[in-house]
């Protein structure tokens, strides 16, 4: 039981650094309401070590992340002789949940790819080039679906942990969540209908 909780501490720590991380990428891409600002931080932050020192701490959290969750799964498979009972009325399949993740996982590495590639110059106008695209704007609305549906779940079981079951504490994961979704959906869905 040590080792689980100790996994289980690990992979909070890593989701934390993750979600500060979400945090601070939302806000800076919501300057991109003005051109002039979006460009000076984006210009700013990937002139010098900045950009590549989070990109490697994310890189490893999420590796961190990911291989913590799957020894928590394989410990937990073994432990149990009897499913839990569910309070919760739907229950997705293994495989769904597995598919989703990897969804989420690729998702995450074409988005760091494709800003890569971005012109450090006028990064303002790549990403309405980007966001201009049908399917780039349905991929990326599908990756923060899969996010929210993640970062939810994972909110809701830490303030389990913490003791906090009331619909109170629910509330306050859905309402994080999706003002998260919202403050990144906004950039791509205005883009997309208004500066088409």
């Amino acid at each position: 039981m040590h080792l689980m909780q100790l996994q289980k501490r690990t992979m909070a720590i890593a989701g934390l650094v993750m979600f500060g991380y979400l945090i601070f990428h939302m806000l800076s891409n919501l300057t991109f309401f003005s051109k002039e600002l979006f460009n000076e931080f984006y210009q700013w932050y990937n002139a010098g070590i900045i950009r590549w020192l989070v990109l490697s701490v994310m890189v490893v959290v999420i590796g961190v992340h990911v291989r913590t969750a799957l020894k928590i799964r394989v410990i937990s498979a073994n432990a149990r002789s009897v499913n839990y009972y569910r309070h919760d009325k739907v229950k997705l399949p293994a495989f769904v949940v597995t598919a989703s993740l990897l969804f989420l996982l690729f998702f995450i590495i074409i988005h760091v790819i494709q800003t890569l590639g971005f012109s450090t110059v006028d990064v303002h106008q790549e990403t309405v080039i980007l966001f201009q695209s049908f399917w780039m704007l349905i991929f990326y609305i599908a990756g923060l679906f899969v996010l929210s549906m993640h970062l939810q779940h994972s909110l809701a079981n830490v303030m389990q942990t913490l003791g906090k079951t009331s619909v109170t504490s629910q509330s306050l994961a859905w309402l994080v969540t999706l003002s998260l979704a919202a403050g990144f959906a906004l950039l791509p869905i205005y883009i997309y209908f208004v500066m088409q």
